[in-house]
């Protein structure tokens, strides 16, 4: 059964699966990511679509060794999950780590087997390695601000990334207790050895606020790294949903 730890970056428990909005930087992050719900009844959504720019095609990552890890596996990073099926059902040797305030996690077969304070990496190259790396890449990017070292190093350099770092920097303080949606849910919509598609799933089905958003990862430098999108958002805009139906049940609270 998973389990859930606390992270040398960790806070205290999660308390609940809303954003509040703390700053004018933090919601044009939150318009750009487009997967977080803010601190109200949740009805102000009523077309089932969350806030933020229309889906666009994810941009495409220059050559720069910028942010770029180097190959794991020549640094002894050698995860042991090699299958390549597309999994239906949850890791079974995941633990959860709190960091600043969302439950993160990391499997002992598909990574990621370094952290680092915010920045994880050494994922397996295997559709579980590229979720793990889709839901700790995303959070801990974002999580970070306005340190945007993690950013670099878990996302592509692209002209996508390089707008979302300079919203990061503006934010003025981290997110606290409380304030960002817990996973819970996955569904890998599409591999490939090269490029992978998450879609994961946030909030709870009691409070009405859950909402899916794909991640896309691309495999550069011996690891899966996220792709930032044109508009500066780690993620496609999601959809509401009504339940988990099509999706596969993970999360750490």
């Amino acid at each position: 059964m998973a389990k859930r730890t606390t992270g040398n970056d960790g806070d205290e428990a999660a308390g609940g699966n809303r954003l509040f909005i703390a700053s004018a930087a933090i919601i044009l992050v939150v318009v750009l990511l487009g997967v977080f719900v803010v601190a109200t009844s949740g009805d102000d959504d009523k077309d089932g679509k969350t806030a933020g720019a229309q889906p666009t095609s994810a941009s495409t990552p220059t050559s720069s060794p910028d942010g770029q890890a180097p190959d794991d596996g020549a640094k002894g990073c050698k995860p042991s999950d090699t299958d390549k099926s597309v999994p239906t059902t949850a890791p079974d040797d995941v633990s959860w780590d709190l960091v600043n305030t969302v439950a993160l996690p990391r499997s002992k077969s598909a990574g990621p087997l370094k952290i680092d304070g915010k920045t994880a990496s050494c994922y397996a190259h295997t559709p579980r390695g590229a979720l793990m790396a889709a839901a700790n890449g995303f959070y801990r990017s974002i999580l970070s601000a306005p340190d945007v070292k993690p950013l670099k190093a878990q996302v592509l350099p692209s002209a996508g990334r390089n707008v979302l770092e300079q919203h990061l920097k503006a934010i003025d303080q981290p997110a606290q207790n409380g304030q960002m949606a817990q996973i819970s849910g996955f569904r890998i919509t599409s591999f490939t050895d090269q490029t992978s598609v998450v879609s994961l799933v946030n909030g709870t089905q009691a409070a009405g606020s859950l909402k899916s958003f794909d991640v896309t990862l691309q495999w550069s430098g011996g690891d899966w790294k996220v792709v930032a999108q044109p508009n500066g958002g780690l993620s496609s805009p999601g959809d509401r949903l009504d339940s988990l139906t099509g999706y596969t049940q993970f999360g750490g609270l």
